[in-house]
């Protein structure tokens, strides 16, 4: 087997990892559901990282979720005990995203951005 199929093997993983997150994302802007979440804790990174945000929420049949997200996915000013506005899918709960995280652009999203360029990146060193 040659080194260029071998590289396909990542520039596939790559794409099923696009459009696992692309999906996740259109489902939670079809079906979410809107709820408030309370922050139940913060969790700092190493140095110069931002805090992680812990949050609880309640879906329609009672069951508590959790979820984290960044300090960019969160209203400013949130702290512990605050809450936080998050949409989830119903028939997948897991599936959560702050209202804040879904009301911005498919195009602004970092990890969208970052497969797509790391895609691009390796079919160019494939194809030449």
């Amino acid at each position: 087997m040659n080194s260029d199929r071998l590289l396909l093997i990542p520039a596939s993983l790559g794409l099923v990892a696009f459009v696992w997150i692309l999906r996740k994302r259109l489902l939670v802007r079809a079906r979410g559901v809107e709820v408030d979440a309370r922050c139940y804790d913060r969790e700092w990174r190493g140095q110069g990282g931002g805090p992680t945000f812990l949050l609880s929420f309640r879906t329609a049949d009672g069951i508590k979720m959790t979820c984290s997200a960044t300090e960019s996915e969160v209203p400013p000013g949130t702290r512990t005990g605050g809450t936080v506005k998050v949409r989830y899918d119903p028939a997948a709960p897991g599936r959560v995203e702050t209202v804040i995280t879904s009301r911005r652009p498919l195009w602004k999203r970092g990890d969208l951005i970052g497969l797509v360029v790391f895609e691009a990146a390796v079919l160019a060193y494939i194809l030449g």
